[in-house]
């Protein structure tokens, strides 16, 4: 069977990600944790290897399996560490001002909390007793001032509108996938031709590998999507360990969906592929082990002997 190995594939996925978000946490530390009003232009701070996308990227997984893990772990301990983890994943996420970052941050945890009935049960009154707290010290007006100013980042109405200039660059993506709509152009075809990150997963792949590339590409987040649909519904033949893992890959897999709309996500050669690479594996090996063919083979019928 290739599910331990897809397991522990998965689990070092997750390792790696969390040490990663530490390094960058601890390099960029002044910006992240210091006085500096916001955390977007970190990029000067780690000498322009990253962006504030990127860096968000890498907090929010472990943030969101943190949080997974918290609410199915037994010992204080355990539940302390993952809280106290995922509380400093998020406040990345959260100072790093990446709209495409927080929006998949919310989707996530808003699909675990419908998933899992325990993240429901905890969870969801906590949520609104923070929200209500929050209403209750500062004023209704106020508190929406704050999220625009936030969301907005210092951004005009038309850059905002905009995406920050994507809406040009699907235009100019468009018309280069146009160009060469049978094979495409290549990896970092983006780059080369129309001279800017595509910012969108779908577009991306069809100017990387035109329809005939797009074609499974699009096919693969349907079929992660489905296979995850099947195991959920065979939740009660999992055990244990295999239930939080399938609920940390829907988790992170919802993330890197919405993300895949303002973002590149699994489309080039790029980290996040790294990430559903294991997820998908995972899925598959899960989906193999519980199907309906290995279930018969394993159920012998019985014979009636007569006495």
């Amino acid at each position: 069977s290739s599910l331990p190995s897809a397991r522990l594939l998965l689990q070092v996925s997750w390792i790696a990600t969390f040490v990663v978000a530490a390094i960058i946490g601890y390099q960029a530390r002044d910006v992240v944790f210091g006085s500096a009003s916001t955390g977007y232009w970190l990029n000067s701070t780690l000498n322009k290897v990253t962006r504030a996308s990127g860096v968000a990227r890498w907090a929010a997984v472990p943030g969101l399996v943190c949080l997974v893990r918290a609410y199915h772990s037994r010992g204080f301990s355990r539940i302390i560490f993952y809280l106290g983890t995922a509380a400093v994943s998020f406040f990345i996420v959260y100072r790093m001002q990446s709209r495409g970052a927080v929006f998949g941050s919310v989707a996530a945890l808003l699909f675990a909390l419908v998933i899992s009935s325990k993240m429901r049960r905890y969870a969801l009154p906590f949520a609104l007793f923070a929200l209500t707290a929050l209403v209750v010290l500062d004023s209704p007006e106020m508190f929406s001032k704050q999220v625009v100013t936030y969301l907005m980042r210092g951004q005009s109405k038309e850059q905002f509108i905009t995406m920050t200039g994507r809406t040009r660059a699907y235009e100019h993506s468009i018309t280069a996938i146009e160009d060469a709509p049978l094979f495409g152009r290549g990896q970092w075809a983006d780059r080369l031709i129309i001279g800017e990150h595509a910012h969108n997963s779908f577009l991306q792949a069809l100017l990387n590998g035109g329809v005939l590339g797009g074609i499974p590409y699009f096919a693969s987040w349907v079929t992660g999507w489905w296979m995850f649909y099947k195991l959920q519904k065979r939740n009660a033949r999992l055990t244990r360990e295999d239930r939080i893992h399938l609920l940390e890959c829907g988790t992170v897999m919802m993330f890197f969906t919405v993300r895949a709309i303002p973002e590149t996500t699994t489309a080039s050669f790029a980290v996040d592929l790294l990430v559903m690479v294991a997820v998908y594996v995972y899925l598959e090996s899960l989906s193999i082990q519980t199907g309906p063919e290995r279930l018969r083979g394993m159920i012998r019928p019985y014979a009636v002997v007569p006495y």
